[in-house]
């Protein structure tokens, strides 16, 4: 039983984990669509201004969707029995606290 609750653990670890690098990878493209609209609308590109600034919100609606898969993945792991949720705990630190 408990090698079943460490396995379940790791893939809950690997699963958050998974997320928190796609959300990172969603802010760095929004960053960069942001800038490149701010380039668009100096050169008075308005219209291509607008375009990369939409392209920047949907990365960041997608970076916000991971966190709230994140923070539902850690409300099932704190709905596991004690014994469970301190395994994580002690492997991932502050990261899970």
């Amino acid at each position: 039983m408990a090698h079943e609750n460490q396995l379940i653990e790791n893939a809950f670890a690997q699963h958050i984990g998974e997320h928190y690098q796609r959300a990172s990878e969603e802010l760095l493209h929004a960053y960069q669509r942001n800038k490149e609209a701010g380039r668009h609308h100096e050169a008075g590109a308005l219209k291509a201004a607008l375009h990369h600034a939409k392209l920047s919100k949907h990365h960041v609606f997608n970076a916000h969707e991971h966190l709230k898969e994140v923070l539902s993945i850690h409300e099932k792991i704190n709905a596991t029995p004690a014994s469970a949720s301190n395994l994580l705990v002690s492997k991932g630190g502050d990261l899970f606290q």
